[in-house]
């Protein structure tokens, strides 16, 4: 059985969209400790949890939300 669903911070949700709006690139600071930089390209909500598509140098991926603890934007520009 899968896990309740708990949606992320408004706070956190707007900082996303705003990063994938500017085209800024970001340092997403996941809940294991691990790292991922990259260009947010998309938020959506689908299947009832929320989504980010991230590209970075090497490949786009996807991301659960839930997964992520807070972003910073990055001192590298990617375009």
């Amino acid at each position: 059985m899968r896990d309740p669903y708990v949606p992320v911070s408004c706070a956190l949700h707007s900082a996303l969209e705003l990063a994938a709006l500017q085209h800024k690139s970001v340092v997403l600071q996941m809940r294991d400790g691990s790292q991922l930089t990259g260009q947010i390209l998309d938020v959506w909500t689908a299947d009832g949890r929320e989504w980010l598509k991230l590209r970075n140098a090497h490949q786009e991926q996807i991301i659960d939300l839930t997964l992520i603890d807070h972003l910073q934007e990055s001192s590298l520009h990617e375009h």
